[in-house]
C-alpha cells in the first residue's frame, strides 16, 4: 500500500476532485468557439440569457453535455468496483452482467422503431437493462442465496443472446444501421438536459455503497470469514448488485456502451491509495467522472468538426494502460 493510502482517505479524495475540476473547465472551455475562463465565470453567474451566442453555446450545448459525460463515467467506475468485490476479480466490469447487451437492444428497439426524436429510445434503454438484470438474478438465485458463478455465466449467455437480437435488427433495420452502430460505440453528441435529468437519477446510487464500505472491505474476504463477522452476505449481495445493475442501465441508456471506464479506473486507483472501500469508492467516482469528460473532450475535438465515438477515445486509452496493469501486476 502507498504513502497515499496510509494517510487516510482525504488525501486522495482531495486530489481527484481537483483533477475533475481541472477537466470540467477545459471541457467547457475547449471547442469550435473557445471560452476563457473568466468567461465560464461569468457566464455562469448569468444563467441562461437569450440573443447571447456564447451563453447559448456554454448552456444548451457544453454544460449538459459535460455533466452527462461526468455523470455516466462516476455511474461506470462505482459499479465496477462494486461488481469486481462481487466477483472477487480485478477483470471484471460493469458489462459483465448483461445489463449493458440488454440496454443496447432496447435502444436498438428504439431506433428501429423511430422513436429517436423522443424520450422513448433511453426508456426503453433502462427497460432492456433492467430486465435483464432480472432474469440473470432469477438465474442466479438458489435456495435464497444468490450464487455469484452462475450469475457470471447467465450475464454472459444474456449478453450473447442480447448481442445476437441486437445483429438481427440491425440487418433488418437498414437505413437505421449507421445510428445503431454510433449509438453501440458510445457517444454524447447531441446530449441535453433531458439527458442530464435522467443521468441525475445515478446519484443516490452512487452515494448507497458509501454506507456499506464496512461490508464491502470484509466481503473481500471471502463470504465464510464475513458471516463470521457479522455481515448479512446475501442482503449486501443483493443491494449491491441491483446498485451496480441500475448504474449500469443508466449510464448506457444516456451514453450507449462505453468500455474499460469501469474496469481501468478501479485498478488504477486501488494501485495508489489501496483496496479500502472509505477511499476507493468516492476516488473511483471522481476519477471515472475525470477520465470520461477528458475522453468526450478529445471524442469532439481531435478530428474537429467531425466527432470520435467516446468509445473508441476510452478504448485507445484504456486498452494499453491496462495491458501495463497486467504486466505490472504479473511482475509484482
Amino acid at each position: 500500500m502507498t504513502k497515499l493510502a496510509r494517510t487516510g482517505a482525504w488525501p486522495g479524495i482531495l486530489l481527484a476532485a481537483g483533477i475533475l475540476l481541472v477537466c470540467l473547465v477545459l471541457a467547457l472551455a475547449l471547442g469550435p468557439a473557445p471560452l476563457s475562463v473568466g468567461r465560464i465565470w461569468h457566464l455562469l453567474l448569468a444563467g441562461p440569457v437569450q440573443g447571447d451566442l456564447d451563453n447559448a453555446i456554454f448552456w444548451q450545448i457544453r454544460m449538459p453535455r459535460v455533466l452527462v459525460a461526468s455523470l455516466v463515467g462516476a455511474a461506470l467506475a462505482v459499479a465496477g468496483v462494486i461488481l469486481q468485490d462481487l466477483f472477487l476479480n480485478p477483470l471484471t466490469d460493469p458489462y459483465v452482467t448483461g445489463v449493458s447487451s440488454g440496454a443496447a437492444l432496447g435502444a436498438t428497439i428504439g431506433i428501429v422503431l423511430h422513436l429517436s426524436n423522443l424520450p422513448w429510445i433511453t426508456v426503453l434503454a433502462i427497460v432492456g437493462g433492467l430486465g435483464t438484470l432480472v432474469i440473470v438474478w432469477m438465474a442466479a438465485r438458489r435456495r435464497g442465496r444468490i450464487d455469484i458463478f452462475v450469475l457470471l455465466l447467465a450475464g454472459v449467455t444474456i449478453s450473447y443472446l442480447a448481442s445476437a437480437l441486437v445483429t438481427v435488427l440491425m440487418i433488418k433495420a437498414n437505413e437505421d444501421m449507421t445510428a445503431i452502430i454510433y449509438w453501440l460505440m458510445g457517444s454524447f453528441s447531441g446530449r441535453g438536459w433531458p439527458d442530464v435529468r435522467v443521468a441525475l437519477v445515478t446519484i443516490p446510487f452512487m452515494v448507497a455503497p458509501l454506507f456499506f464500505t464496512r461490508e464491502m472491505d470484509i466481503l473481500l474476504q471471502g463470504e465464510k470469514r464475513a458471516l463470521e463477522l457479522g455481515v448479512e452476505v446475501e442482503r449486501t449481495k443483493r443491494l449491491l448488485l441491483v446498485t451496480a445493475g441500475v448504474l449500469t442501465a443508466l449510464a448506457v441508456s444516456v451514453s450507449g456502451i462505453i468500455a474499460f471506464v469501469g474496469l481501468v479506473v478501479p485498478h488504477i486507483v486501488r494501485l495508489l491509495i489501496g483496496p479500502g472501500h472509505r477511499g476507493l469508492l468516492p476516488v473511483s467516482l471522481l476519477a471515472g467522472a475525470s477520465l470520461m469528460v477528458l475522453a468526450d473532450l478529445l471524442s469532439r475535438t481531435v478530428i474537429s468538426p467531425n466527432e470520435i465515438p467516446v468509445g473508441v477515445v476510452t478504448t485507445f486509452i484504456g486498452a494499453p494502460l491496462f495491458v501495463y496493469l497486467l504486466r505490472r501486476g504479473r511482475r509484482v
